[in-house]
């Protein structure tokens, strides 16, 4: 088989494996940040916590933005 046409077909079975997991990190951040948020409250960090909040609750709006929800 031709080096080039092996090159483009491995190219193109990447693509679904590549949307599967940005999908799957969209769907995890808002989790993590989450956490993140938590573990500065106990440490007493507002400043920080509030930032992680931020930070959630826009990746939150984003991935239901990116899974077609708004």
């Amino acid at each position: 088989m031709n080096r080039f046409i092996l090159q483009v077909f491995l190219f193109l079975a990447f693509i679904p494996l590549a949307i599967l997991v940005g999908y799957g990190i969209l769907v995890i951040a808002p989790i993590f940040c989450c956490f993140l948020a938590i573990n500065s409250y106990k440490f007493n960090n507002y400043k920080e916590m509030y930032v992680w909040m931020g930070f959630g609750a826009l990746s939150f709006l984003l991935a239901l933005y990116m899974l077609g929800i708004l």
